[in-house]
């Protein structure tokens, strides 16, 4: 570069400050050299008081805001930088973390406003996501729930098509809109991409089960549960003997570490797949199936106390109370302060005419958890009245009448 160019430049450069506020100065030395957020927002916010109109005053208080956490302050002051001037933010933030920096103060705004149904301000946030980073998926799966929760269904698919076009089959964006849709209560339409996930997390797991298991013909569920189990509780002794005797791979935990997290972690999303697939059916009354699909949560996931609750009950409608006791005493040995699985236990024995067992349960466990538990009392007095045990039945009726009083 020659002399003259420099010097031009350098010009250039002093102009910009020589015109610049002494407030905007500030901010930039502040957000630009120092990082000091705090103190280049209050140059920001003077030099706004002073009635200055400058895109960078508000592109750097912005920036602030991020830096701050305060994701809302940050996009409403971004949004006012794009209205002053949106070419030179546009080229402000390209320079200066890039667009997928400032992005995230949109996204996060509009994930809050969602959780607090302010839908319309959302969409607004949701825009300026979408423009900064077009790649993502997550605001179009935002955008597609709050036009389907207000009826607008076509432009809601449209979302949903688009954000499967930029990845479809990525197991995660069929998951992330299934579970979108899921926690907006839309159960229905959250099946077919919770199904989405499950078949493309499978062809991951099957892949990576091929990995870990190359030296075993078929291994078993209870070999893939005891690797989960030993991974989730980071028995890392017995996991290395493991994949050393059973497994037959040499180096252990050490040489095939990052090939059990792998298949560990695609694991769990495809048991949690399957799980809010299950949840789905259950919220429709589809019991059948909820409970197909629980079931093949805990063939990957035995441990998960969600799936073991669900699962017991919808065996307890079902009136398969045997079968229902099994995972309501799963659930217990994992969490022994479990109230409603040891009800639910209790009254699974008590069907079953199991009553010393059903009043362990109830009286020992369910009543020192909760002792104003009145379904549990109200069994009690069945079952000491089925006993002969009048004076034991009244008293827990007594009981009853008193707390309803």
């Amino acid at each position: 570069m020659n002399k003259s160019r420099i010097l031009t430049i350098l010009i250039l450069v002093s102009l910009s400050f020589m015109y610049a506020s002494v407030e905007l100065n500030t901010a930039r030395i502040c957000y630009n050299n120092e990082q000091d957020y705090k103190r280049a927002k209050a140059a920001c916010l003077k030099g706004i008081e002073k009635g200055e109109i400058n895109f960078e005053l508000y592109t750097i208080l912005g920036g602030c805001e991020i830096g701050l956490g305060d994701w809302q302050a940050a996009a409403k002051a971004l949004v006012k930088a794009f209205s002053i001037d949106s070419l030179k933010t546009h080229e402000w933030m390209r320079k200066r973390g890039g667009e997928t920096y400032y992005y995230q103060a949109f996204y996060f705004s509009a994930r809050k406003l969602f959780d607090d149904k302010k839908f319309d301000e959302a969409l607004i946030y949701i825009d300026y996501a979408e423009m900064l980073n077009p790649k993502d998926t997550a605001p179009l799966i935002i955008k597609g729930v709050i036009w389907y929760k207000q009826g607008k269904m076509a432009e809601a698919n449209k979302a949903y098509q688009k954000a499967l076009d930029l990845d479809p089959e990525n197991p995660d964006v069929n998951y992330l809109i299934g579970k979108a849709l899921f926690e907006a209560k839309e159960f229905e339409p959250s099946i077919n991409y919770f199904k989405g996930a499950v078949k493309f997390y499978n062809i991951s797991f099957k892949h990576s089960s091929l990995i870990l298991f190359s030296n075993v013909a078929k291994p078993s569920k209870a070999l893939q549960q005891r690797v989960s189990r030993l991974w989730i509780h980071q028995k890392w002794n017995g996991l290395d003997q493991l994949i050393k005797d059973t497994l037959g791979l040499e180096g252990g935990l050490d040489a095939h570490q990052i090939n059990v997290e792998k298949w560990y972690k695609v694991t769990d999303d495809l048991a949690r797949s399957n799980y809010f697939t299950g949840m789905s059916y259950y919220y429709l009354k589809n019991d059948s199936m909820a409970l197909f699909y629980l079931l093949k949560t805990l063939d990957l996931k035995p441990d998960d106390l969600d799936a073991l609750y669900f699962t017991g009950e919808i065996l307890v409608r079902k009136k398969d109370y045997k079968a229902a006791a099994e995972y309501f005493e799963r659930a217990t040995q994992i969490k022994d302060d479990d109230l409603y699985a040891w009800f639910y236990l209790g009254v699974c024995y008590m069907k079953l005419k199991e009553y010393e067992q059903a009043i362990h349960a109830l009286e020992n466990k369910v009543l020192h958890i909760d002792p104003a538990y009145v379904s549990a009392m109200q069994n009690l007095a069945f079952i000491y009245r089925e006993l002969g045990n009048n004076e034991k039945s009244f008293d827990y009726l007594e009981r009853v009448k008193h707390i309803n009083e």
